[in-house]
């Protein structure tokens, strides 16, 4: 994909790789590539929104979750978290992601893979 510094934090990067377009998201550290491709009417996901999940621990009070952590689909405003590609709404939904790697301060994407979610990760 191309030097680490060229993904800003807290952004959507659009990169093309063989025939897909990619979304590359750089959360601090992490990086997250998801397919362009929005599964509710093929719209371009990636061109949307990164913003921030919202949640509740009781009735009345409404917190902020990890910064920038969902992307907001440019064309409806569907919204998936970006570090498991899962719709917040509905989990038969969802963006195809795949694995990334960091090597020799270049971002790598595995075009072949599915990326592996962890038990409880974007939960």
């Amino acid at each position: 994909m191309g030097p680490v510094e060229t993904f800003p934090d807290e952004a959507v990067t659009i990169v093309r790789a063989a025939d897909v377009e990619l979304g590359v998201v750089r959360l601090r550290d992490s990086f997250y590539a998801l397919r362009n491709v929005c599964p509710h009417q093929a719209g371009p996901v990636c061109r949307g929104r990164l913003v921030s999940r919202l949640g509740s621990e009781a009735v009345g009070l409404v917190q902020a979750g990890e910064r920038s952590s969902v992307l907001m689909c440019a064309w409806h405003g569907w919204e998936f978290d970006v570090r498991t590609g899962r719709s917040l709404w509905d989990d038969g939904y969802g963006l195809r992601t795949y694995p990334t790697i960091v090597r020799d301060g270049r971002l790598l994407v595995e075009l072949g893979r599915r990326r592996e979610v962890a038990p409880g990760d974007g939960d």
